[in-house]
């Protein structure tokens, strides 16, 4: 008798190209997970550029945009995120794609490109045997949308929250300060610098702080008329000497950057899920938060809420929380074991028990 192999599953990791990125980040801790939790009789193969996706690696290139025969020879595909456009084939393979949100649809873009990109979008939903959310709010966000995708009523929808590699903190402490951490006291901001992702409000806010405060930046792109807004303001308040931009820090650095700040400053209004707020969780330290999107369900009750964007408002929130979390010892801790939800063990054992699911469908 014929042994019976094992189903061949490809999982998309080209946004591997980027690694400073949060699909960049979302791709390694995906490969890490699924590599380590364990035999679950899939065979695991990565489609990745040259250097990332190590054994099992099926290469990535630029022409699959055009063409794309890697899916031949799976038994399902797993697209990353909504927007992948290399793979114009699938082949007739069944495919899981992970949905991180559909911001587009509310950003203030030019009507040709929001245009463009629900078509790129569409076409990948259209396609998918299922979906995954990395969010309760980005799934309820596509359940009020699900008409412009034509989804199907039976179609797979399971929320898979993003996971993190939680740092390991007695060993940050045991390393002495590399000479980018900034000398005084300072909160720490990061993410593209984008209008969705509102770092501008900061600028005032820090205007609004004790002198001895500091701000760091840290982004792995930005659009270049935002960054023009963020150094004008820094200017326009004489604040040069206590805001830190940083572009494109390494996992390293940025950690003792996490570890070493007084507290993370998110002000976002765009969130699929927010893996900044994780990583800073997971060291303890006190979080300050919009209310909107995804942020409520990953900070939880420990965060503090910008409910009012006031440059005053905003600071006194930030005096008021950093005064709790250093007469409270306990909300660090509550902090730390929240974060262990968003292992990303966790993140892999969710989709590897999709994965089963969906080939046990076909």
């Amino acid at each position: 008798m014929k042994p019976v192999s094992s189903p061949r599953l490809l999982i998309d990791l080209e946004r591997r190209r980027y690694p400073y990125s949060g699909l960049g980040y979302y791709c390694r801790a995906l490969e890490m997970g699924l590599r380590e939790v364990g035999d679950s009789g899939l065979e695991y193969h990565f489609y990745a550029p040259r250097g990332a996706g190590g054994e099992g690696r099926v290469a990535f290139s630029p022409l699959h945009a055009f063409f794309n025969p890697s899916p031949r020879g799976f038994d399902l595909i797993h697209l990353t995120h909504q927007r992948q456009h290399y793979f114009p084939q699938l082949w007739g393979k069944p495919c899981l794609v992970t949905l991180h949100d559909l911001n587009f649809l509310t950003e203030p873009l030019a009507p040709k490109k929001r245009e463009k990109l629900l078509r790129l979008v569409a076409s990948n939903l259209r396609r998918a045997t299922g979906i995954a959310c990395i969010s309760h709010y980005v799934k309820e966000d596509l359940m009020r949308h699900r008409e412009l995708f034509e989804l199907a009523e039976d179609l797979p929808v399971r929320v898979i929250h993003n996971g993190i590699f939680l740092p390991d903190e007695a060993h940050l402490a045991s390393l002495p300060k590399p000479r980018l951490i900034p000398k005084a006291p300072y909160l720490l901001a990061l993410g593209v610098l984008h209008e969705k992702k509102q770092q501008h409000l900061l600028i005032p806010m820090l205007a609004a702080l004790p002198e001895e405060l500091q701000l760091v930046l840290i982004y792995s792109e930005a659009k270049a008329d935002y960054l023009e807004r963020i150094t004008s303001l820094v200017a326009r308040y004489g604040l040069q000497g206590r805001v830190h931009l940083m572009k494109a820090v390494r996992d390293e650095e940025k950690a003792q950057l996490l570890y070493h700040c007084r507290a993370l400053v998110h002000p976002s209004m765009a969130e699929g899920f927010g893996l900044p707020v994780v990583e800073a969780m997971s060291l303890g330290k006190p979080l300050f938060l919009r209310p909107m999107t995804s942020l409520p369900e990953v900070g939880g009750a420990e965060a503090y809420y910008f409910r009012d964007v006031e440059p005053e408002a905003m600071a006194s929130l930030v005096l008021e929380g950093l005064e709790l979390h250093e007469r409270e010892a306990e909300r660090g801790q509550r902090l730390r074991e929240r974060a262990l939800l968003f292992d990303y063990r966790a993140m892999a054992r969710g989709y590897q028990d999709l994965y089963t699911t969906l080939l046990e469908r076909r």
